[in-house]
């Protein structure tokens, strides 16, 4: 039993050492890139190698047939979540201004993505939208986004 028991703790250090091994202090600066849609994604460093700002540029599909939101842009300042292990993430909420035609868009995002190397980084992105006119929802619209930048 203790022999499978030492093997069991020799294996979990392990993958925490894995864990930490793949993870990396962000260099300073702008780290360009772009998501799964081939469309621009930024993260902004600041000198204490913290996240200042993410910008992911995005479309998404909505449920009415053939209708889309977007081409369209999120920009999180400060993510909420930088433990200091490369790893950064986010989330909430956000409503755009009416367009011409009056209708307004309601944004709900999920952000997470972390440095493998000091100049490069991947994640993930949800965008779920909400479109109203006059007050009333009329229709939705969600993507889901990998991305990468180095």
């Amino acid at each position: 039993m203790r022999t499978g028991a030492a093997a069991v703790c020799a294996a979990l250090a392990l993958l925490v050492f894995a864990a930490v091994a793949i993870a990396a202090t962000p260099a300073t600066g702008l780290h360009k890139g772009e998501s799964s849609q081939g469309r621009r994604v930024d993260v902004k460093v600041g000198t204490d190698h913290k996240i200042r700002r993410f910008r992911i540029d995005w479309k998404a599909p909505c449920e009415a047939p053939k209708s889309w939101w977007g081409p369209d842009g999120t920009t999180v300042k400060f993510p909420s979540e930088q433990p200091g292990d490369g790893s950064f993430g986010s989330s909430g909420k956000y409503t755009g201004k009416p367009d011409a035609d009056g209708y307004r868009g309601h944004f709900k995002y999920r952000l997470d993505g972390k440095f493998t190397k000091s100049s490069k980084a991947h994640g993930t992105f949800d965008i779920r939208v909400r479109v109203t006119k006059s007050g009333k929802t009329i229709d939705r619209c969600h993507k889901s986004l990998t991305w990468q930048v180095s």
